[in-house]
Formats: C-alpha cells, structure tokens, sequence
C-alpha cells in the first residue's frame, strides 16, 4: 500500500535475496576507494576455500550488519517473504541472522496480488513459466513490493532482458546495486 503524506518522509529500499548474503559474499578489493569490497554469486562461494568463506562474518564488518538492522528496526529496509522464504533453504548463519530480522520480510498483501499481475506482462512468457515452476523465486515479488511500498530495489544483477533492473525500469522503479546501495546510506571502509 502506497505510504501517505509524511511530514520527515524516509527512504526505503527493498533487498534482494543474493544481496542479503553479504556475509558470504564479500571480497576485499581496490578498485573502490570508498567501499572496499566487490560482491560475486553466491554459487561460486562453494568453490572457494572454507576460510575463505568466513572471513566476511558478522565479526568482521560489524558497522554493515548494525547499519541493516538499525534500517530494519526503523523500517528502512524490508524485503517480500518470499525472499526469506529462498534464504531458508540454505539454513546457515544467513538464515539465522535473516531469522533474527524477520520482520523485515513482508507478507503478501492486495497491492503486491494485484502489481504482480502487470509484472508478469513484462516477463518472456517462457522465461515467466521457467521460473515460476521452481519452489521459490522471489524476483517479481521484490519487485511488486517495491512499487507498493515505493521503496528503492537492491539487486545486484544486470539490467537485461527478465532481470530486476530491467522489469524494475518499465515500472519507473530505481534499482541500486550493493555498492551502490552501500555508498547511498553512508557505508565506507
């Protein structure tokens, strides 16, 4: 549902589920001289030495992990459930921490029912039926709300053809990447 008129309006960004694994997907770079690290997929994380792995905890970027919740606690920063919902799956220290910040993650309602609907139009039908088979996929649902809670996107994906940016685009929606997302609320290393 469309926030109303506010006095202090505040910002709020909408987190995909890949950018949620911050904490296992953070490598120390230095291309960026304000952010010192870059983001890779999730899936090339399990080729990656185990120590490797873990560097990046909670422990070792703490301001980051303050920062999100303190966003979270002041409902800057949600995500639909169905993002939490893909993050179950790999029930590790991301879960738990997803766990902790659960109220972060919405519920379906009305407005998301009814924006997917014309979400759905700007999928290849193909590519829709692909990815709606599987047991999650959380991309329209971020999305749908987004544009209900009129909130920025975080989603680290390129802006083609059935991605996030670009379904995000046809709708008017801003879509920041992590680092960008970073820079934006005043993260810096």
């Amino acid at each position: 549902m469309p926030r109303g008129l506010e006095l202090f309006p505040k910002t709020i960004y909408c987190i995909d589920a890949i950018d949620l694994g911050i904490s296992n997907v953070l490598f120390l770079s230095s291309e960026n001289a304000d952010i010192t690290f870059t983001v890779t997929s999730s899936s090339l994380i399990n080729l990656m030495p185990h120590w490797k792995r873990d560097v990046y905890r909670r422990d070792v970027f703490p301001a980051i992990w303050e920062k999100l919740e303190s966003m979270i606690n002041n409902e800057e920063l949600i995500s639909p459930l169905e993002v939490y919902e893909e993050i179950k799956v790999g029930q590790d220290e991301l879960y738990d921490w997803c766990k902790n910040n659960k109220k972060m993650f919405r519920d379906i309602d009305d407005c998301q029912r009814q924006k997917l609907k014309d979400i759905k139009k700007h999928y290849d039908k193909s590519y829709w039926d692909n990815e709606s088979r599987k047991p999650r996929w959380a991309d329209p649902w971020v999305i749908a709300i987004s544009i209900c809670e009129e909130a920025i996107i975080v989603a680290d994906e390129k802006n083609t053809q059935n991605r996030i940016p670009s379904i995000a685009a046809t709708f008017g929606e801003k879509c920041l990447t992590l680092l960008d997302f970073f820079k934006e609320i005043g993260i810096k290393y």
